[in-house]
């Protein structure tokens, strides 16, 4: 099909225009959510762009998204997709499907999310007096079709439980998924979190890192899309590689050889995807509750 006015909103449609992608335009679209429609449109010269355009209620989705994809590209670590406009309802971005990865596609990643890991956080707003790296976000955003509460926490801890495990069981509670036992071993879970969670860093988080999320660029070389951001402990990002198979092994000894994690990382894994698993809950529905149920045994 062809770009027309309909398409999408007015103010995207005009820029289109105005950068040589008219109404002889191509639009096909490449994938989609429920929540977003994803559409690549390409013009007679053979350019091409990616417009996501949001169906959501919500007015707050695409600001957010774009906002995610800025942090991380101010800390020139990995690459994502490039931003050329932005309305309400519309993101318009570079193309990034590349013709397959490089051979070092992987080792690449884990060295780049290393060095985002490491990244440093830029000042944020002092918090009861407090001033210096921060736990958090000082908006919402979302993770998948889940709102993301948060709030900029000194304590990283607190910022866990508050802000990832207790407010999705909460959710989950109001949502008739969990009954208030689940809830009481969560709480009780949260009140032994820093037994449970040694202190880390600062990190910047992508916050949704699953395969779905990765693309390769013209180089050959990874692209991060689809953030979920905030700053919180980097182990919870490698954490949420695991939850839907892995990525290959090439990924975690790279990442290892920049920035080492603990030896006893892996033990935690479980307790950091709680919360996708929460998030997933409240989103999909049941098929999620007995990994809910089994992790919070698993712990409680």
């Amino acid at each position: 099909m062809n770009l027309t006015e309909s398409t999408f909103d007015y103010d995207t449609y005009k820029w289109l225009n105005d950068n040589q992608f008219d109404r002889d335009s191509k639009l096909c679209k490449i994938g989609g959510n429920g929540r977003d429609e994803i559409y690549l449109i390409e013009n007679r010269d053979n350019d091409k762009l990616v417009v996501k355009l949001t169906t959501g209620s919500a007015n707050d989705i695409i600001s957010a998204e774009t906002h995610g994809l800025r942090l991380i590209a101010e800390t020139n670590t990995v690459d994502t997709a490039t931003i050329h406009y932005v309305s309400d309802h519309c993101i318009v971005m570079d193309y990034l499907y590349g013709q397959g990865q490089s051979a070092n596609y992987w080792q690449s990643l884990g060295t780049q999310l290393a060095k985002l890991h490491r990244a440093p956080q830029p000042p944020q707003p002092p918090q009861r007096g407090f001033e210096g790296p921060m736990f958090g976000l000082d908006h919402d955003n979302y993770c998948g079709n889940g709102r993301q509460f948060n709030a900029l926490c000194v304590d990283g801890h607190a910022f866990f439980s508050d802000y990832r495990l207790l407010n999705q069981a909460r959710l989950a509670y109001d949502n008739g998924f969990l009954e208030s036992p689940w809830i009481i071993y969560i709480e009780s879970i949260c009140e032994r979190l820093t037994e449970l969670i040694p202190a880390q860093p600062v990190s910047l988080l992508h916050g949704d890192l699953w395969s779905g999320n990765l693309l390769v660029n013209a180089k050959g070389q990874p692209a991060l899309i689809d953030p979920a951001v905030y700053y919180g402990w980097r182990e919870a990002d490698i954490a949420m590689t695991l939850l839907f198979g892995g990525f290959p092994h090439d990924f975690y000894s790279c990442y290892h050889e920049t920035w080492p994690l603990e030896p006893d990382w892996r033990k935690r894994v479980p307790l950091y995807n709680l919360y996708h698993l929460l998030n997933h809950l409240n989103i999909f529905g049941v098929s999620y509750l007995e990994q809910v149920q089994s992790t919070i045994s698993r712990y409680a």
